[in-house]
Order: C-alpha cells, then structure tokens, then sequence
C-alpha cells in the first residue's frame, strides 16, 4: 500500500511528535538548518536499519527543506 506525503507526515508527526523533521510554517534560516541536520540523521538511522519506506521519507523530507532553504535565502 503506497501513502501520500501527507499521510506520511501526519504517522511521523504522530509517532515522533510535532519537533519531528519538516516544517510547514514561516520559519527562519536556523530552524530550517536544525530540521536539514535532523532529516539527516533520520535518514542514516533509517539506511542503518534497512528501512525502505523511511529511508524514502526522509529522503523527501529533506529535500523539501533544502528548497526552502534555497527559497528563504533567494
């Protein structure tokens, strides 16, 4: 069964709480750095487990942060 980004937002926000990686909010450039080093980590914990379908959500949950990253500082 294949989940929509948002249904996979709305499970790890559930599961991680709401200071999980992403930020759907005005943010400024340090939260977004802090949330990219966080995506980070989740996506090597998750390669360290072998875990497809998380290592395919951070992976998603990373890039949308570095192109808000690329769009706050433009």
């Amino acid at each position: 069964m294949k989940r929509t980004l948002r249904e996979e937002r709305d499970f790890y926000s559930y599961f991680y709480g709401d200071d999980y990686c992403g930020i759907e909010r005005e943010t400024d450039l340090d939260e977004l750095e802090i949330a990219i080093d966080e995506c980070i980590g989740m996506l090597w914990d998750s390669i360290g487990q072998n875990n497809k379908e998380e290592i395919h959500f951070w992976r998603k949950m990373l890039q949308e942060n570095k192109v808000l990253r690329r769009k706050l500082i433009a």
